[in-house]
């Protein structure tokens, strides 16, 4: 049994150098793909880009004057990028001016024994996230597992009431909202066929009335504290999600394909592609309902839908 052991951990160890996948990190074809790209990738895509080549891009997919704009994006693949995270959120910032507004997660990195601090907690939602987090004027919304930051005049509307739902994706969380103020979500550096934390707005929304979400969840709501601006230690109680896996690629790719309109470019090696918040949420949530379901697990048989 120890020889099978030695034997697997070195097969592991061996796979996980040649796809360039750290040692504490899982063998998933997730993370194969991640890891691939960014250990072959610099030999691949050599071509420097600046800022203005990424918001043309941008402008291209809609973001003007008095947009709402959702970024979510993996620094990591901006590796062949001449600017900045300041540089990029102050030229986002600038094409949709005073009228328009700008967010980013915020899920804070948790650590044992501390409490979520809205002033201080880091983002783990990357390096353009927490450059954001700390950018002067933005805001955070109340929530320790799924926080959001925005800058401009719908940040109060998308944030103020998150450490109030149920849960961290229904009807009052910035993720659902993005819905009502006709948000567009980017993704930089990330997949083609990512489209980000609004997919938890299914089980959010319709955990009440179909057995099948209320399975994702905590059987009762869970205190969560945290600290607020004024340094006052506080809690709030939502349900925790629980149970469910998101799909594979193909499954992924294939839901999308069908489903969602999307916008889809490049600049060098960065991916970066667009959805219409207003478009996505409430298809996802009529194809929640009917069992058109994107996750992996729990399996959808033996529930009844509409």
């Amino acid at each position: 049994m120890n020889r099978e052991k030695k034997i697997y951990q070195w097969t592991l160890g061996t796979l996980k150098k040649i796809f360039g996948v750290p040692k504490n990190d899982g063998l998933s074809r997730a993370n194969i793909i991640k890891y691939i790209r960014l250990k072959y990738g610099p030999y691949l895509y050599k071509k420097k880009y600046g800022t203005a080549e990424i918001i043309a891009i941008m402008k291209d997919f809609g973001m003007k004057s008095g947009s709402n704009v959702f970024i979510h994006s993996s620094w990591n693949e901006f590796y062949n990028y001449t600017g900045s995270e300041q540089e990029l959120i102050e030229a986002i910032l600038g094409v949709i001016g005073p009228t328009g507004t700008l967010a980013m997660p915020a899920y804070p990195l948790r650590r044992k024994g501390r409490i979520f601090n809205l002033k201080k907690s880091v983002t783990k939602g990357g390096l353009l996230a927490e450059e954001f987090r700390k950018y002067p004027g933005v805001k955070r919304s109340i929530n320790d597992r799924h926080s959001v930051c925005a800058l401009g005049p719908m940040a109060d509307f998308l944030l103020n009431e998150h450490h109030l739902g149920d849960n961290c994706w229904d009807e009052k969380s910035p993720y659902y909202k993005l819905s009502q103020i006709d948000c567009i979500v980017f993704t930089l550096g990330l997949s083609k066929y990512f489209f980000g934390t609004m997919v938890h707005c299914v089980e959010g929304v319709l955990w009440k009335d179909y057995p099948y979400f209320r399975d994702m969840f905590s059987e009762s709501k869970i205190e969560h504290q945290y600290i607020d601006y004024d340094g006052q230690t506080k809690s709030y109680y939502c349900y925790d999600g629980i149970k469910r896996t998101l799909p594979g690629f193909f499954k992924e790719r294939k839901f999308l394909r069908k489903y969602i309109k999307y916008q889809h470019s490049s600049v060098s090696n960065l991916g970066i592609t667009a959805f219409r918040a207003k478009q996505v949420i409430p298809m996802m949530i009529e194809n929640g309902r009917k069992g058109v379901i994107l996750y992996s697990m729990p399996s959808p048989r033996g529930y009844h839908f509409e």
